[in-house]
């Protein structure tokens, strides 16, 4: 028996550079500084009291002007924490008495909300380290 000919496909599609550039740094678990934790953190210490809307803003504006850098170099964007999650990690920091409520109290934006309450951090929470970067397995090991 006779083989055909094999005939070769052109490739329909582009391939990806081996090793495009890349931005250095860690977004592994509590390892970048726009992990929420460290960057509440870091925020808390240039602004001294803030809501947790204030500092998840702050994060999200970060974290988009991030992605645009990574996309320009062809790395894959952070995904963006939701509201909600950041505001499990917020309720973390108070149990852990990272963070305070101050007396400051301001009106939402429309009636049905509630006041924005305010917060700062405490001494412990200056001094911490690891559980702004995983709060849950600092106070549960077993969940390591």
């Amino acid at each position: 028996m006779k083989q055909r000919p094999r005939i070769r496909k052109e490739p329909t599609r582009e391939r990806k550079v081996k090793n495009p550039p890349q931005i250095t740094g860690f977004w592994g678990r509590g390892a970048s500084l726009y992990r929420p934790g460290l960057f509440t953190k870091k925020y808390f210490g240039k602004h001294g009291e803030a809501c947790a809307a204030d500092i998840y803003y702050a994060l999200s504006q970060e974290i988009e002007r991030l992605n645009k850098e990574r996309i320009e170099i062809g790395e894959k964007p952070f995904e963006r924490p939701n509201y909600s999650s950041f505001s499990r990690y917020f309720h973390w920091f108070l149990i852990l008495k990272l963070i305070e409520r101050t007396d400051k109290r301001e009106r939402a934006i429309y009636d049905f909300l509630q006041k924005r309450v305010f917060y700062k951090l405490t001494a412990e929470g200056k001094a911490e380290v690891t559980a702004w970067e995983d709060p849950i397995s600092v106070r549960h090991p077993e969940f390591r």
